[in-house]
């Protein structure tokens, strides 16, 4: 007979549908303290995203998994139990404080309407590289109806942007002239140019490596074959004597395409 744990590791990547099942199961737990024998606790230690649970009243985390306390710079699980998110140092203290507020606010929120919150951010970490992540907060509630604990868990979901909204989401943070540098970096392609391309160039090239054809490029911005063509023809002027093409297949490379968002 096949193990809960099994089927978790097996069929559930994604770790929102199973922590949502087993919230949801109204845990017959009386107190924070028994979790670590749960399967909660369980299928969170064996999960790569980060998570981690919280006592309601404290405020204070009471769990924390390997990959959420290696991102909250810790170097034990230990260091982080007992603090709340206020108690944290953040590189950049106005924008560590800022999502410092929002996460209580969530909180709050999640342990006072009894329901899951979620919340997605995007910025720049500190090598100038875009971060895409959702934030979920679930409420443990227990057989009397108590919220004792609010589990968080975040999921880093840059890797499935596809090329076009990875663009967008750098022109959003930092304007048009940036973020094709920026676009052009995360895909690692900026050294095959001696000059970058413009905004429509690069939107013409993110695009034909997604597989759409001239017609389909020139019709979706409105404008002719020859108008997409010189396009083209000014992205290659461009290149560090690299055939346009490669540029092409290293996009399509696995590693660049997932992009189911």
């Amino acid at each position: 007979m096949t193990s809960t744990r099994d089927k978790r590791i097996s069929f559930h990547r994604d770790p929102a549908p199973v922590l949502h099942q087993i919230a949801e199961r109204r845990l017959k737990l009386a107190h924070p303290e028994h979790l670590p024998e749960s399967l909660l606790f369980d299928y969170m230690n064996a999960s790569s995203q980060p998570a981690s649970v919280k006592s309601p009243e404290s405020e204070k985390y009471i769990f924390s998994n390997p990959a959420n306390t290696d991102l909250m710079g810790f170097a034990s699980t230990g260091q982080l139990i007992g603090l709340t998110v206020r108690d944290l140092n953040f590189s950049r203290s106005q924008q560590g404080n800022a999502w410092a507020e929002k996460i209580r606010r969530m909180d709050c929120l999640s342990r006072k309407n009894k329901c899951a919150v979620e919340d997605t951010d995007k910025y720049l970490n500190e090598n100038g590289i875009l971060s895409y992540k959702t934030t979920t907060k679930i409420p443990l509630i227990g057989m009397r109806g108590n919220v004792f604990g609010i589990v968080t868990f975040s999921q880093d979901l840059t890797h499935r942007l596809s090329h076009r909204l990875l663009y967008e989401q750098y022109k959003h943070i930092c304007g048009k002239k940036i973020a094709i540098g920026k676009t052009l970096r995360h895909l690692e392609i900026e050294s095959f140019f001696h000059v970058p391309p413009t905004e429509a160039e690069l939107l013409n090239l993110l695009q034909r490596a997604a597989g759409k054809v001239d017609k389909e490029i020139a019709r979706a911005h409105g404008v002719s074959l020859r108008t997409i063509d010189t396009h083209f023809a000014h992205l290659r002027a461009k290149l560090n004597g690299e055939v346009l093409r490669s540029i092409i297949v290293r996009l399509r490379n696995p590693s660049h395409t997932i992009n189911t968002i």
